[in-house]
């Protein structure tokens, strides 16, 4: 059985940005105030996330090796 039922492009990227949290909403704001949602295709708009996603935990490694070196004493 088929529902049939297609989203625009631009209400399935704000149920997608909607269903991130908090931690995310910097990125969010970005995309939704940067691109217009009626043309951004899904794949874009999971290679954004998938981009900010990366680069956070890039610098929560490179925090935390900091933070580790700053802790041990000279």
């Amino acid at each position: 059985m088929s529902i049939d039922k297609t989203f625009e492009k631009e209400k399935l990227n704000i149920k997608i940005l909607k269903c991130l949290d908090r931690a995310w909403q910097p990125k969010v704001t970005a995309i939704s105030e940067s691109k217009d949602l009626t043309s951004l295709s899904i794949s874009s708009l999971f290679s954004k996330l998938r981009e900010y996603e990366l680069e956070m935990n890039r610098l929560n490694v490179q925090e935390s090796e900091d933070n580790h070196v700053r802790s041990v004493p000279p």
